[in-house]
């Protein structure tokens, strides 16, 4: 069934807030409309994506609901005077504005904006997208509107300041559960489903772990599963808190959306949102790099729907990626690189453990006929030793062939790399 795609650039601290500054996106001081700073894309299976998430850094209280203090109320619609202050709380400045933002992008449908105005009359457009609180344009956000507006939220809260590409499902009327065709096949593993109330005081956050939560780390993604997102309130795994509808993928394995969830103290939540994440991992989001024969490194490569790559890979540069979850032993058959190069004859190369750990895979590259056309570069991993649980992985450029002979771009000019997959 059709689902809801969000790529979301996320930040985070301890302190998870929602009204920072977003990492890598166009303020939102200038008075020009949300739809053009952020546009949107049907993605596969026509998925809704938008292009950057929600930045978080100190906004969130475990003391104050979101409506106490920024100039919104939940009581009356978006769009008023009395719903949203234009002189007080969050349309006052830029960092505040992205709350609104996300808040439209949240309650109201594609198609649909709410405009408003600052303390100092500049006006602002921001674009609905998710569905999840349509009526909150002109009239009251009741208590199920607030649920399901919280979900959209929490989902988008992350540790570290990462893109990250989601899969959004639930209950709601404009989205859907789980199927097991589109969509829900490019993103297999359910990460966990996140549900509460952020508009009364005291806020309550909750998150239960997903089946595949093990998948999380190599993707950046930490708040539903790991550490560092101390507001949150961890619950009793997805398939023991939540009411769960679920299929069966096309390899067997059950993929399941909550339609409703316990939180610690027997509270039932009726608007769980769920979260798939994608296998591939974007190669511009690795936690170390750097170059030994040019001494340059990679350089990050912004990609559409707010991802990121890398580009300007030379002969001895590399790149770290930790948290890389290989499964059970043996079980990790491929190494995949998805490239756009006229160069070929550069060999990629992952190591396990350390800069200098053991070759498992090699990739030797073909032109793909530009520096804008992809092809899935794949090399066997090798099983000699089978390979199990989480592993920091190293991925090393040797262009020494082509440096040799000076074809080829001689070591130089890899290509443009969007990501890279075990599985």
């Amino acid at each position: 069934m059709k689902s809801k795609l969000v790529t979301l650039a996320q930040r985070a601290t301890t302190s998870i807030a929602l009204l920072a500054p977003l990492v890598g996106c166009t303020d939102l001081s200038t008075p020009t409309s949300d739809q053009t700073q952020d546009p949107l894309y049907n993605a596969a299976d026509n998925g809704l994506s938008t292009v950057n998430g929600l930045s978080t850094v100190n906004g969130l209280s475990t003391v104050n609901g979101l409506s106490t203090v920024n100039g919104l109320s939940t009581v009356n619609g978006l769009s008023t005077v009395n719903g949203l202050s234009t002189v007080n709380g969050l349309m006052t400045n830029a960092s505040s504005r992205v709350m609104v933002k996300y808040l439209a992008k949240c309650a109201l449908a594609t198609g649909t904006s709410l405009v408003k105005a600052d303390q100092y009359g500049t006006m602002y457009t921001f674009q609905g997208a998710l569905g999840l609180g349509t009526g909150w344009l002109n009239g009251a956000c009741d208590v199920g509107c607030q649920e399901r507006v919280t979900a959209c939220l929490l989902a988008m809260a992350n540790r570290d300041g990462k893109h990250v590409s989601l899969e959004l499902v639930s209950a709601a009327p404009s989205m859907s559960v789980i199927g097991a065709s589109g969509d829900d096949v490019t993103y297999p593993h359910q990460e966990g489903s996140v549900f509460g109330n952020l508009f009364p005081s005291p806020p309550q956050m909750y998150t239960c772990a997903g089946s595949d939560g093990g998948y999380a780390a190599q993707v950046k993604r930490f708040c539903v599963n790991g550490t560092g997102c101390d507001l949150f309130t961890k619950t009793a795994p997805c398939a023991t808190a939540c009411t769960q509808t679920c299929t069966t993928g096309t390899d067997g394995k059950p993929m399941c959306s909550a339609s409703s969830c316990k939180s610690p103290n027997g509270t039932t939540w009726n608007a769980p949102l769920t979260i798939y994440l994608r296998n591939k991992m974007e190669a511009g989001n690795y936690d170390a790099m750097g170059g030994t024969t040019f001494g340059n490194g990679v350089a990050p490569m912004p990609m559409v729907g707010g991802t990121s790559g890398i580009s300007g890979i030379d002969d001895g540069d590399w790149t770290q990626m930790n948290d890389v979850q290989f499964g059970a032993a043996g079980s990790v058959k491929s190494f995949v690189a998805y490239i756009a190069t006229t160069n070929a004859g550069n060999v990629i190369n992952l190591r396990l453990d350390s800069l200098t750990g053991p070759i498992v895979a090699s990739i030797t590259t073909t032109s793909t006929g530009g520096p804008t056309t992809e092809a899935a570069e794949v090399a066997a991993v090798s099983q000699t030793t089978p390979i199990s649980g989480l592993h920091n992985v190293f991925i090393t450029f040797d262009g020494s062939a082509n440096r040799a002979t000076g074809l080829n771009g001689g070591g130089k000019a890899f290509g443009n790399i969007s990501y890279f997959e075990v599985k």
